[in-house]
C-alpha cells in the first residue's frame, strides 16, 4: 500500500507575499477608467434643480435616459459593487451665485461644496463622488444653493475588490529510488510551469517500509527500512493568479 502526504507549508507564505491580499471593502477600491459618458443632463430630463433643494440620481443601470443621460449603461456595472464615480460636474445657466454639493444618497449632506459658481456661468469641476450601496431609490444626491441646470459625465468608477479564484494544477511524475535500508533520503519535486508557483508537494511511497519523514516546498525526505530498494514519487501542486 502506498503512502501519500501533502505539504502545504508554502500556502501562508504565498498568500502573504506573492499574492496581494484583499483589504478594506470601503477604502481599498479598484478604479476602472471609462470613455466619458453622460449620465445626467437636466436640460434633457427633469428640468432645473430649484434653489436650496436636493435631487437624487442613479449611479448605474441599463441606461440613464430618465435623468437626461445616455441610452446605454456607460460601461458601469449594473450592481451595487460600485462604491464611487469619477465625474465631471457642470452647472449651466445658474440664476444666482452659489455652490453645489454631491454626496451619497441616504446620508446627511456634508458641510462642503463640490463646485462654486456665479450667476449665469457655465462651470465644470471633476470630483470623486461616493455612492450608496444599499439598493435605495437613488445612489447619490446633488444639492444646489441657487436654481440651475446640471450636467454630469462619468469618466470612471471605483468598485470593491473581489477575490479571484486561483488557477491550480498538479505536475506529477518524478520518481527517486531509495536504496535498501537507507535513511533520510531527499526526493526532489518537479518544477512548475512558467508563471506558476509551487504551493505544495505530494509524496507517495512504493512500500509500507518506506516512511515519509517530512516535506518542504522542494520535495520530501523519506527512509527505506526494507531489505530491497524502494521508490518515492513526488508531485508539485502549482498555482497562479489568472491574468498575471
Amino acid at each position: 500500500m502506498k503512502k501519500l502526504i501533502l505539504s502545504i507549508v508554502a500556502m501562508l507564505t504565498l498568500a502573504t507575499s506573492a499574492f496581494a491580499q484583499l483589504g478594506s471593502l470601503t477604502s481599498d477600491l479598484v478604479f476602472t477608467p471609462l470613455t466619458p459618458c453622460r449620465i445626467v443632463d437636466t436640460r434633457v430630463a427633469g428640468g432645473t434643480i430649484a434653489a436650496g433643494t436636493t435631487r437624487g440620481f442613479k449611479a448605474w443601470g441599463a441606461n440613464f435616459t430618465a435623468q437626461g443621460g445616455a441610452a446605454t449603461n456607460c460601461g458601469i456595472p449594473q450592481n451595487t459593487n460600485v462604491a464611487a464615480l469619477e465625474l465631471n460636474l457642470v452647472v449651466v445657466g445658474t440664476l444666482a451665485d452659489g455652490y453645489i454639493t454631491a454626496f451619497p444618497f441616504g446620508v446627511t449632506q456634508p458641510n462642503a461644496s463640490t463646485l462654486n459658481y456665479v450667476a449665469g456661468a457655465v462651470l465644470a469641476n471633476g470630483a470623486t463622488v461616493k455612492v450608496s450601496q444599499s439598493s435605495l431609490a437613488f445612489d447619490w444626491n446633488l444639492f444646489t444653493l441657487a436654481t440651475t441646470h446640471f450636467v454630469a459625465d462619468v469618466t470612471g468608477y471605483y468598485s470593491m475588490p473581489v477575490a479571484t479564484a486561483l488557477d491550480c494544477t498538479t505536475v506529477a511524475g518524478v520518481s527517486t529510488t531509495l536504496p535498501a535500508s537507507s535513511a533520510n533520503t531527499f526526493a526532489p519535486a518537479p518544477a512548475c510551469a512558467s508563471g506558476y508557483t509551487r504551493v505544495g508537494v505530494l509524496c507517495g511511497t512504493s512500500t509500507n517500509d518506506n516512511r515519509i519523514l517530512g516535506t518542504t516546498l522542494s520535495g520530501c525526505f523519506s527512509a527505506n527500512a526494507s531489505a530491497s530498494a524502494a521508490t518515492v514519487t513526488t508531485s508539485s501542486v502549482c498555482c497562479r493568479i489568472p491574468g498575471r
